[in-house]
């Protein structure tokens, strides 16, 4: 305990410091801001953390008087319905938002052509592609029976909607959907797919001069040269890389995987610990990054299952349920506050680490003081006269007595005799307080 007091002092003056550091860093950050282009590079899956990601650098924008949004893309496609609420997002922000298709090599592959063709501005570089927007599995394999159809039409209507939106090629963007089609830049914009082509952001700013977008409350801005303006580059988060993690195909089948075997196996060996605790993590973090239930409500349950797993561990002392404790409190800290359904709000990641710690070294201590306790000799009772030592006031065979702490006790040997004056110790206890003894040679 000596030693954890200094510790526990140390984490929570650290956590302080950290919370201060943290709010002069956010408080600089206002005091910096100015207009300026706001840089979000998204070379990245269309995956949750993809959509927050954007929805918080639209906040920032806003919030830091940007005046324009530009968000690099290269992607791959990803989920469909995080395109739509990502979409939504583009078409709801005060701040015009063009879609770079970028570097030369780069694509808008399956639903990056919806959030290409939803950007107010929609640019590409050279060297670039657009295109094969059809609905797949998530495993990357077609989708068979009427389920195809259904999402053929759904995934067609969603892009027709917003070509028409936009004044792009609606045509294109049905065959995008149902021929998998695609284009390189050039033919992007022979098709009126795109705006223009730009080979770098400071050519793109000023092509922008001169034209108008229209926002979504309908009114029309017109981009002057935005070119000279200051650029400020937004990082995604580690809460968003990590969703992004887990959210990826792969690591979702073996977050499934790993919740029904290991919940399996506790109902099938219960006590086991490991399996069902491995398991229940497991399948928390699968519901919320398949989207089944919102992100931030699965960091509450995660939250919750965290505080179950370490009060089981102040009665267990198996060490187990406090480290699953520890790591389930740590995701449900990071997936706790949405930070775009609660602007502003954050969790800083340092406060997290010096709980964790704290936690952590309190288990610690906890499961070293019940594990010292558990080896120590029983000091009273039957079981606290075993090991003791004696001295034989006659000879000892079937029975016999010896002197123990200051009182004469019955005792005796399996075999063979112990003879008067000899010293002796107890090893077990028998019915009627009948003291088994042996002979100590030494």
């Amino acid at each position: 305990m000596r030693y954890f007091l200094p510790l526990l002092l140390f984490c929570f003056t650290w956590t302080a410091c950290a919370t201060d550091i943290q709010a002069a860093e956010n408080k600089s950050v206002v005091v910096q801001d100015g207009e300026h282009v706001a840089i979000v590079p998204m070379k990245m899956a269309i995956l949750p953390g993809t959509q927050s990601y954007l929805e918080r650098s639209i906040e920032e924008a806003v919030k830091s008087n940007a005046a324009l949004i530009v968000v690099q893309l290269d992607t791959p496609g990803g989920m469909l319905q995080t395109s739509q609420n990502m979409i939504q997002s583009i078409f709801s922000s005060p701040v015009p938002v063009v879609i770079y298709v970028s570097p030369s090599g780069g694509t808008a592959t399956s639903a990056g052509v919806f959030i290409t063709m939803a950007g107010h501005v929609a640019v590409m570089a050279p060297g670039t592609s657009i295109g094969a927007a059809h609905p797949v599995a998530g495993d990357g394999k077609d989708i068979e029976g009427d389920m195809r159809k259904k999402a053929e039409e759904i995934t067609v209507a969603m892009v027709k909607s917003i070509a028409e939106e936009r004044g792009r090629n609606v045509e294109w963007a049905e065959k995008a959907v149902k021929e998998s089609a695609s284009l390189t830049e050039k033919e992007a914009l022979e098709k009126n797919v795109i705006d223009f082509i730009s080979p770098s952001i400071t050519d793109l700013l000023s092509q922008l001069k001169g034209r108008k977008v229209e926002l979504q409350d309908g009114k029309e801005v017109e981009l002057p040269d935005l070119s000279l303006l200051p650029r400020k580059e937004y990082e995604m988060s580690l809460r968003d890389e990590v969703i992004n993690v887990l959210a990826n195909p792969n690591v979702i089948a073996l977050l499934w995987l790993a919740a029904t075997t290991g919940i399996s196996l506790e109902l099938y060996n219960p006590g086991a610990i490991i399996p069902g605790m491995i398991g229940l993590i497991a399948l928390l973090l699968a519901l919320a990054v398949s989207q089944i239930i919102p992100i931030s409500q699965g960091g509450v349950l995660l939250l919750i299952l965290g505080a179950v797993l370490i009060g089981a561990e102040m009665f267990t002392g198996t060490f187990i349920l406090g480290v699953g404790g520890v790591v389930s409190l740590i995701f449900g800290s990071l997936y706790l506050i949405d930070v775009t359904q609660a602007p502003g709000l954050s969790v800083s990641y340092e406060l997290i680490a010096s709980f964790a710690v704290v936690f952590g070294s309190l288990l610690l201590v906890v499961v070293y003081g019940a594990m010292k306790a558990r080896k120590q000799h029983p000091l009273t009772g039957n079981e606290g006269l075993v090991g003791e030592r004696a001295k034989t006031v006659e000879p000892v065979s079937k029975e016999g007595k010896i002197f123990l702490d200051g009182e004469y006790w019955n005792a005796m040997v399996p075999e063979g005799v112990i003879e008067k004056g000899a010293f002796v110790e107890v090893v077990a206890v028998h019915d009627g307080l009948v003291l088994e003894v042996k002979k100590i040679e030494d």
